[in-house]
């Protein structure tokens, strides 16, 4: 029977283990349970069995590896930059394509803040997951296969540059399970893939669930893997930016919450900012490699190199400075009840669940 009195269903299960009546949350069992039809006993211990050794591992204490290789390469490379091009060209290229923590001009650095761009001159997960997200673009004219494939290769570029330091080999392990789902035909898997794979991370050390990192890296790849596409279905219409435009709301719906909870300021120009600034990291860190790689053969042609370049980092500090001057850049926010941001991704992902079956039906 069903108990419908506050619209709420109550299951109540037969001697086999299957639901007799269900209503709304029959159907959720259907969607999340097992293919063969097994009953969700076993995922409800999976679930507690997985809790209890989390609690332990916390109570043990988790392993916080401290890895960055190719140091001394990765500081050559960058005094190369300072050699080639000015301040704060050079501070911005070395943030995005090593991950080096160069100071910038304040009012630089705060025009980042403003506009919710801060996190792509630094080494972050969500800038690898943002980088790898661009290669979604080509879907369009190349297989998903091969298009997943240049992501990873993207994200593995980036991860070595930036010196394998552990938020960055984190969203790398993320990004590659969950898109190693897709690329065998999984894609509905993909979700799930990145679910379990941040949770056996978890395992390593319970406390990065706490880690802002972390936080950002789970939440813009779940972004990219999962909201991107949906929303990619209804922005066909939009020619040249509906791919940009998908994977960056999708990440941005997904962060935002976290990045309000931690600074308290709610950008109200970051969408239009990564848009029109996101599709040019790939081409920044592209035309740097060139620039790097032709200094070793010619000063010359390095200072060439360095103009396109240039040219990009200009474009780029031009954007986050108009935005973050417009005077209704970003609204101050309180602090909130964590009740208010799970009933935002209550929101946000029934939304998403409404318009990807409406669309599937359609």
């Amino acid at each position: 029977m069903s108990l419908r009195a506050n619209k709420v269903s109550v299951a109540i299960f037969n001697g086999s283990g299957r639901p007799v009546v269900l209503g709304g949350v029959e159907r959720l069992l259907r969607r999340f349970a097992p293919r063969n039809d097994e009953t969700v006993l076993p995922i409800i211990l999976a679930i507690l069995l997985y809790l209890l050794i989390y609690f332990l591992r916390w109570q043990q204490g988790g392993w916080n590896p401290e890895i960055d290789i190719f140091k001394e390469q990765r500081l050559y490379l960058d005094q190369k930059i300072s050699k080639i091009l000015p301040s704060p060209q050079s501070e911005l290229l070395s943030g995005i394509m090593l991950g080096q923590n160069k100071e910038l001009p304040a009012s630089l650095r705060l025009a980042l803040r403003d506009t919710s761009t801060l996190h792509i001159v630094v080494a972050s997960g969500q800038n690898l997951s943002m980088v790898a997200g661009f290669f979604l673009a080509f879907s369009g004219l190349i297989k998903r296969k091969y298009v997943l494939l240049l992501g990873f290769g993207a994200a593995l570029i980036y991860t070595i540059l930036s010196g394998t330091q552990v938020p960055i080999v984190r969203a790398m392990i993320m990004f590659t399970f969950s898109s190693a789902a897709q690329i065998f035909g999984r894609q509905r898997d993909g979700v799930w893939v990145l679910i379990v794979t941040a949770g056996l991370m978890l395992l390593v050390n319970p406390a990065w669930i706490l880690d802002l990192s972390f936080q950002l890296s789970f939440l813009a790849t779940l972004g990219v893997v999962a909201v991107a596409p949906i929303l990619l279905k209804y922005l066909k219409i939009l020619p040249v930016v509906n791919q940009d435009l998908a994977i960056t709301l999708g990440a941005q719906l997904l962060v935002m919450p976290v990045i309000i909870q931690k600074f308290h300021q709610l950008s109200l120009v970051s969408v239009f900012t990564n848009l029109l600034i996101g599709w040019t990291v790939p081409f920044i860190m592209i035309s740097g490699l060139a620039m790097i790689a032709v200094s070793l053969i010619s000063s010359t042609l390095a200072a060439f190199a360095g103009l396109i370049v240039g040219a990009f980092l200009n474009y780029f500090i031009y954007i986050v400075q108009f935005f973050a001057s417009l005077p209704f850049a970003w609204e101050y926010v309180g602090e909130q009840w964590w009740v208010v941001w799970v009933g935002y991704y209550l929101l946000v992902g029934g939304i998403l669940l409404g318009i990807s079956k409406s669309k599937l039906k359609s």
